[in-house]
């Protein structure tokens, strides 16, 4: 089996994070599980892509330009994160994250990652993919290990006299 090049498995990871928006959709429980993903995209892909981008002068307002709507989406996952996902807004304001998040894996998947496939030659493309393949696992891994595998129960106030 080959490597993956670097634009093959974020473009891979992409389609991991648009079946999650799915599964959101249906449970918003499952929201951790994307932001965990998302966090550890962005900061991958900015590490081992964009910052190897922005000193490229043909690709370089793109480079910028993806990681900007990285900003925006990391602040909209913040509010999503923050606000009650029992409020019925919680959902019209995921809908409005997943039109931005869209739009942002297509512009680079439409745009950003054939100039790349151009720029870059095969063989760092390959590193580069091998090498976010390899951190996507161990991070996500440590990020999941995390999560409890309920919403804590309330407990009862204990009628023991202290």
């Amino acid at each position: 089996m080959t490597a993956k090049t670097i634009t093959k498995a974020l473009t891979d990871h992409h389609d991991e994070m648009r079946q999650l928006v799915k599964e959101v959709k249906k449970d918003a429980g499952k929201f951790f599980y994307l932001k965990k993903h998302l966090d550890i995209h962005h900061e991958l892909e900015e590490d081992l892509l964009l910052s190897a981008l922005n000193n490229k002068k043909d690709i370089k307002d793109e480079s910028l330009e993806s990681q900007e709507e990285h900003v925006i989406l990391n602040q909209a996952l913040i509010g999503l994160a923050d606000f009650p996902k029992d409020n019925q807004r919680w959902m019209v304001k995921f809908k409005v994250f997943e039109e931005i998040l869209d739009h942002h894996l297509t512009e680079e998947e439409e745009d950003l990652f054939p100039d790349v496939e151009k720029i870059l030659d095969e063989k760092e493309q390959t590193e580069r993919g091998a090498r976010f393949e390899q951190l996507k696992k161990q991070r996500l891994s440590a990020a999941l290990e995390t999560k409890p595998d309920k919403e804590p129960k309330k407990t009862k106030k204990s009628n023991s006299k202290k």
